[in-house]
């Protein structure tokens, strides 16, 4: 196998897959690239076992096909260090592979590509499909709000409803919930639903983010896998076991005690009153009033912050403390110049409702 390809193309599919590799493994063969040529393309692979990803772009010339896993970091780091040229990369029988770019040449012992783990294929007629911005707005929306937390893993994951020609994503830590919808432009041959895991999920926006405009199809795998395929990429997972919380039972009805403003103004109140909140002390209280807004802070160890913000709202006055980052968190992937909360007290829910949006934030208590 001996292909040329411009440094900055082979670059920029590398650094697409290596995310997938799982350095720690006590299988060596984890560690490594699967370098493929396959017709006038060049295929490279990496697994962890839990997710996969695939990137085809195709070559300039012909070229005789093979394969060879070779270390994904250390030929990503060797590709990354050579100038902008065409790069000779060739695999020889004893599965050593040499790097050429101009004056620079680099020999590296690889593995043999049959210990590469086979990746699952999907059914044909089993993909439905979605406009690749549509997806990444969905998971702009959705993802912020997964756990971190071991204690409950089906909550470290999102929530992924395929219904007729509508993709629905969940996503919940116990304290706030994020639901986002948005049309199929191929609509699922089986209604689903999934739980994809958080590692799978941040590598499908920040491929989403490299990709070229287009659709994403999707598809349910055998074994509890699950797959996404656009462009020249596929990316490939294996399902979180459990019983998804029943979300839908905790949204609250709607009121009309809500309050309306400017979301920028909300965010930069909110973000300097996180200054003041410590690892023991991190709730930031809202008082409401008529047209008017406090977002303040008071730790006895660094002190206080105090703002007021124009606001409209007619309601009664009330005092309610959250987790800014809650709030940070949503503010910034919201649209509109103009945020509506919904807030029902201090023990209370409060909510943003917008088309196709909901999200749901906890009260803190205050001490």
């Amino acid at each position: 196998m001996r292909i040329s390809l411009p440094q900055p193309q082979l670059l920029r599919h590398l650094q697409m897959v290596e995310h997938a590799v799982n350095d720690r493994s006590t299988l060596p063969i984890l560690s490594n690239v699967l370098v493929q040529v396959e017709g006038n393309e060049v295929v490279l692979t990496a697994t962890d076992l839990d997710v996969g990803i695939q990137c085809r772009f195709p070559l300039g010339q012909a070229a005789a096909p093979g394969a060879v896993a070779l270390p994904a970091r250390k030929l990503t780091t060797i590709i990354r260090e050579l100038p902008e040229e065409v790069v000779q990369l060739e695999a020889k029988k004893n599965h050593t592979a040499t790097v050429n770019c101009g004056r620079s040449n680099f020999r590296i012992p690889g593995l043999p590509p049959e210990d590469f783990p086979v990746l699952p294929v999907a059914e044909s007629g089993a993909w439905c499909a979605i406009s690749q911005g549509t997806l990444k707005a969905l998971l702009d929306r959705t993802m912020y709000a997964m756990s971190l937390e071991e204690t409950r893993f089906i909550l470290n994951g999102t929530l992924c409803i395929a219904e007729k020609d509508t993709l629905k994503l969940v996503a919940t830590d116990g304290r706030r919930l994020a639901i986002a919808s948005g049309a199929l432009v191929k609509a699922a041959p089986e209604p689903f639903q999934v739980v994809v895991p958080a590692k799978a999920v941040k590598e499908l926006s920040r491929l989403l983010d490299r990709a070229e405009p287009g659709e994403v199809e999707l598809a349910p795998l055998k074994d509890n896998q699950f797959m996404f395929k656009f462009g020249g990429a596929t990316l490939m997972t294996r399902l979180i076991d459990g019983q998804f919380p029943q979300y839908d039972k905790v949204v609250p009805p709607a009121t009309k005690q809500a309050f309306s403003c400017r979301r920028e103004l909300l965010a930069n109140a909110v973000r300097r009153a996180s200054l003041m909140t410590t690892a023991t002390s991190q709730a930031v209280v809202f008082e409401l009033s008529e047209n008017l807004l406090v977002v303040s802070k008071e730790s006895p160890e660094v002190g206080s912050a105090r703002e007021e913000i124009q606001v409209s709202y007619g309601g009664e006055a009330m005092t309610v403390a959250f987790n800014p980052e809650f709030w940070l968190d949503v503010l910034k992937v919201l649209d509109g110049d103009e945020v509506k909360i919904e807030v029902g007290g201090a023990d209370r829910p409060a909510v943003i409702r917008e088309p196709e949006f909901t999200y749901i934030v906890l009260p803190m208590r205050i001490s």
